[in-house]
């Protein structure tokens, strides 16, 4: 059996092929946008995630740091103190003050004090507060005259 076509048909036949070409290809570049777009939202949620993560590593660093600086002080003055400001926003103040404590003999323990270092930022219309703190007991830290 051999079936024989017609030109005319042929040319039928080949320009509806062309037509399926064209739409696998159309369908081929929305696939692959739609990929692109899905994929760069990731990779800028992962770059902001990153960034976020950098600067709360430097916040705490620098609340240690202060924090550090503050219990090796020689005197020690009651009171709120501000700090700095640095350059992403964030306001650090030193709060210290003495507490009134006994150990077990009943003793008082005297020129003990609680410091802390506050930090805190705004972040759209939400404010946002970080504390570090410690205790120090003066006498410890004093040489013997």
């Amino acid at each position: 059996m051999t079936s024989r076509m017609s030109s005319s048909s042929k040319g039928r036949l080949a320009k509806v092929g062309a037509g399926f070409v064209l739409l696998e290809v159309i369908m081929a570049m929305a696939l692959f946008g739609i990929v692109g777009v899905a994929l760069t939202r990731a990779l800028d949620a992962i770059a902001q995630n990153a960034l976020d993560s950098r600067k709360e590593v430097k916040l705490l660093r620098t609340l240690e740091s202060y924090l550090t600086e503050a219990s090796k002080a020689v005197e020690f003055e009651e009171g709120v103190e501000p700090l700095e400001e640095d350059e992403n926003g964030v306001f650090y103040e030193r709060e210290i003050a003495i507490l009134e404590l006994e150990n077990y003999d009943g003793q008082i323990l005297d020129r003990m004090w609680h410091i802390i270092i506050r930090a805190t930022w705004e972040k759209g219309d939400n404010q946002y507060e970080e504390i570090a703190e410690t205790y120090r007991y003066e006498p410890m830290y004093q040489n013997n005259r």
